[in-house]
């Protein structure tokens, strides 16, 4: 605040900047701050968009170099809020044709949210999704989470609970999800060459399919953690107690050698 309680020019070209329709003019800046603070010269207010603009040329030093900029110049005297780049945070080296590239872990949410607000790692409790995260931060390979609701969120990404099931969604949503998805992974990694691997069930990789080929890169769903772990099957009639004492267990071989037979596409199949 200013030292007479006011707002200063820049508190209020940032309340205009998160305020106005995109895109916005100079005038209408000009004329936010000007209502607000009318004894302020059009030309200090002037200066100050100058600044606040992160591609406008500064003739001089600015004096809030160390601040982050308020907007982004689109035209001759308009505007957009300024958004920071995203980081291009990981990207498979070029390899000679033929070579397969890098690799990317989804983890899908799961499971009881927690209470309060926490990173995106942390907000889901079934184990399920814990297994998963330890695989993911043990591969050394980028990871993000799935959210039904935010689509794709960096592991540290703080977020709300939320209630949204993408079990509950029609086809269109998931269709629209699944784009949404690929076009935010693409801001972060290059997808050409690369390999994404989806836990969380063909719920959430399946809408990934079609867009993650668009653009060149492989979809892989593992079986989950349960399913490879050695069961031994009953070797005879006598051997029935295990299929009533562990039906489960029982089940998942069962279905375990279903999957052997039919290869990846029906495994996919036969788990949705």
């Amino acid at each position: 605040m200013s030292t007479g309680g006011l707002p200063t020019i820049w508190e209020l070209l940032a309340e205009a900047a998160e305020t106005l329709p995109e895109p916005f003019s100079r005038a209408a800046l000009i004329n936010w701050v000007s209502a607000r603070r009318p004894d302020v010269g059009i030309s200090s207010i002037a200066a100050h968009i100058q600044f606040a603009t992160d591609n406008a040329s500064h003739a001089e030093g600015s004096p809030f170099a160390g601040r982050t900029p308020l907007l982004h110049r689109v035209d001759r005297g308009r505007y957009r809020r300024y958004q920071s780049p995203l980081p291009q945070r990981w990207a498979p080296p070029d390899l000679p044709e033929g070579m397969s590239g890098g690799r990317v872990v989804l983890v899908g949410s799961s499971g009881a949210v927690a209470d309060g607000v926490q990173p995106a790692s942390r907000l889901f409790r079934s184990s399920g999704f814990a297994r998963a995260r330890e695989h993911a931060e043990s591969s050394g390979h980028p990871w993000f989470v799935l959210s039904a609701k935010h689509g794709l969120l960096d592991p540290d990404d703080v977020v709300g609970p939320f209630d949204v099931l993408f079990g509950d969604q029609s086809l269109g949503y998931r269709t629209a999800w699944g784009e949404w998805v690929v076009a935010q992974l693409a801001d972060r990694v290059r997808l050409t060459g690369t390999t994404v691997e989806v836990h969380g069930g063909v719920d959430f990789a399946q809408p990934l399919r079609t867009p993650l080929a668009r653009r060149g890169a492989a979809l892989e769903i593992p079986l989950p953690g349960m399913w490879s772990d050695p069961v031994v099957a009953p070797a005879s009639a006598d051997d029935k107690h295990l299929e009533h004492d562990n039906p489960a267990r029982a089940a998942l071989h069962r279905l375990r050698g279903l999957v052997g037979r039919h290869g990846a596409d029906e495994q996919d199949r036969r788990r949705a």
